[in-house]
């Protein structure tokens, strides 16, 4: 019976104790860790990034990233090519992962001959997360070069003079990822299938 009681005291000795510490942190504003300083800079640099743009699907606005994940204020600031004032990095909300390129030579049978090509393939992934408390979508601006073709899945919402755009939504604090492939390819001469063949 003693040990009982010795142990109900000890549990509400524990539980105040617990609760003294609990309120003493939340109101005392030293004892709470201070967020990384990115993250202040990326709260407060929200209103600027996120831009109206009448999209029902996305009421917190449109985030306009370019080829370097850099968030802009418009798709205008994209279209010139230079870095401007303007441009905000944070790797937090934007940074491209598996950037690779690779080479291979495709070959396949044509009307007596075997029709060759080199195709040269560059793929990314853009990791955008959003941290405002409203759904977004991020504006994914990828130029294409002369001779280049977008090859990925999903494909781009429009291509207008030279740049992909892409429309990627996100819930308030969801990670979202967007692959992106272009394709290059350089018809060869074709070489002739012997008899019997290739």
């Amino acid at each position: 019976m003693l040990a009982m009681l010795r142990t109900s005291a000890f549990l509400v000795w524990f539980a105040a104790l617990a609760a003294a510490q609990v309120g003493g942190a939340a109101h005392n504003p030293s004892a709470a860790p201070a967020p990384p300083s990115t993250t202040k800079m990326t709260i407060a640099g929200i209103p600027w990034i996120a831009a109206s743009g009448g999209d029902a699907m996305a009421p917190g606005g449109l985030i306009y990233v370019d080829q370097d994940c850099g968030l802009l204020p418009g798709p205008t600031v994209a279209a010139t090519g230079k870095k401007k004032p303007s441009v905000y990095l944070d790797p937090a909300i934007c940074h491209v992962e598996g950037n690779s390129r690779s080479q291979h030579r495709e070959e396949r049978p044509g009307a007596g001959e075997l029709e060759r090509s080199d195709v040269e393939v560059r793929e990314k992934e853009y990791v955008l997360l959003n941290i405002t408390m409203k759904r977004v979508a991020f504006v994914v601006m990828q130029p294409v070069a002369p001779g280049w073709v977008v090859d990925s899945d999903p494909q781009p919402n429009e291509v207008k003079d030279g740049t992909a755009y892409f429309r990627v939504y996100a819930n308030p604090g969801e990670t979202v990822r967007l692959h992106v492939g272009e394709r290059h390819t350089k018809e060869l001469k074709p070489k002739p299938i012997p008899p019997g063949g290739p």
